[in-house]
């Protein structure tokens, strides 16, 4: 059985300010949707994501909120949409295309 991963997202700011959620579960997508957002989670280096200040700051800029959990590991953390690590943007695309 594949590792259990969770992401979850709440943006906001922006020009528009229009809020989006999303929240991406592996055990509750369809298999291909499940498979890569695990491909795209096991990418992700928790312990860098800890150790590195993610400035917030910035007008009309999108303020990302995320809850991530891949196995028994968690973040959580808030990344501005000019200091968003590349290793984070893969995922932010996914759950920007299942957001409501």
């Amino acid at each position: 059985m594949s590792e259990h991963v969770r992401a979850e997202l709440h943006r906001t700011g922006g020009f528009t300010g229009r809020p989006l959620s999303a929240v991406a579960d592996s055990r509750t997508l369809p298999p291909a949707e499940s498979a890569r957002l695990r491909q795209v989670m096991s990418t992700l280096d928790f312990a860098t994501l800890r150790s590195t200040r993610h400035p917030t700051g910035g007008a009309d800029l999108f303020r990302y909120d995320l809850v991530l959990t891949r196995g028994d590991d968690h973040w959580r953390g808030t990344v501005s949409q000019a200091s968003v690590p590349p290793a984070l943007q893969p995922l932010l695309q996914l759950l920007a295309g299942i957001a409501h």
